[in-house]
């Protein structure tokens, strides 16, 4: 079974976020780097939109956008029990058009950033350029590979509401040349008293740091204000954490 086509399962098993706390951390950036009053707050790749109720909880409006139908109708579910007036959209990441809508902070999770070759990221970069205001922020978490030469392999368990969930996750080089990885995810699920298995493999491209910066600086469209570790607005980078990456558009 596809991991994606189930978002209750996927959302439990990547619950172990505080969303509080990683919001506070856009808010602090805000605060810091943005040149532009932020109310209109826009996920890439955003699956089951796990800050939803807390940017919603803050005065903001939330909009999505994701390639999975049954990811985009279990937030559009949400939205609606919630009371939260929200803005959801079926497209891909490297091509894709509001209108004339325009947004105040754009944020990817999690390394979700689907692009194949360094054309297809000044896809997606000219495709940000358009939608997000000039002064806005775009962050990136967890897209740049700070710990290059380890096998990135991790595993966790989360139960929540009678369901327990093993999660094994690996990132694998599978063409050094082209920096292509591949993710694999597998979800070992225990729901009550029935066990699954859902799955799911993505090949996409990895990003060296300095790479990143050289490929900002010759997009030309976006500024790089620095990388922090783990959510923390005064703290680097370092390799074991979770990087996250603050650009503004010029």
């Amino acid at each position: 079974m596809y991991l994606y086509k189930n978002p209750k399962y996927y959302e439990i098993a990547f619950s172990f976020r505080n969303i509080s706390n990683e919001v506070d951390f856009f808010e602090k950036a805000i605060k810091k780097f943005s040149k532009v009053k932020v109310r209109k707050i826009f996920e890439l790749a955003s699956g089951n939109s796990p800050y939803l109720e807390e940017w919603h909880k803050r005065g903001y409006k939330y909009y999505g956008l994701d390639l999975n139908r049954e990811m985009l109708n279990f937030v559009e579910a949400r939205a609606k029990e919630k009371e939260i007036k929200t803005r959801l959209f079926r497209a891909n990441m490297n091509k894709f058009s509001l209108g004339k809508t325009k947004v105040d902070l754009i944020y990817v999770l999690l390394g979700s950033l689907y692009v194949k070759s360094n054309d297809d990221f000044f896809n997606h970069l000219d495709s940000v350029a358009k939608v997000l205001k000039s002064g806005g922020l775009y962050v990136l978490d967890g897209v740049v590979w700070f710990n290059i030469l380890s096998d990135n392999k991790q595993r966790w368990t989360i139960s929540k509401q009678g369901i327990k969930i093993k999660t094994t996750f690996r990132a694998k080089v599978v063409d050094p040349t082209t920096q292509i990885f591949r993710e694999d995810v597998i979800l070992d699920i225990l729901d009550h008293e029935e066990k699954k298995q859902l799955r799911s493999n993505d090949i996409r491209k990895f990003f060296f740091p300095q790479e990143f910066l050289a490929l900002i600086k010759c997009h030309n469209k976006f500024k790089f204000l620095g990388w922090f570790d783990n959510f923390d607005i005064n703290k680097p980078a370092t390799p074991k954490g979770r990087q996250i990456v603050v650009l503004r558009k010029k």
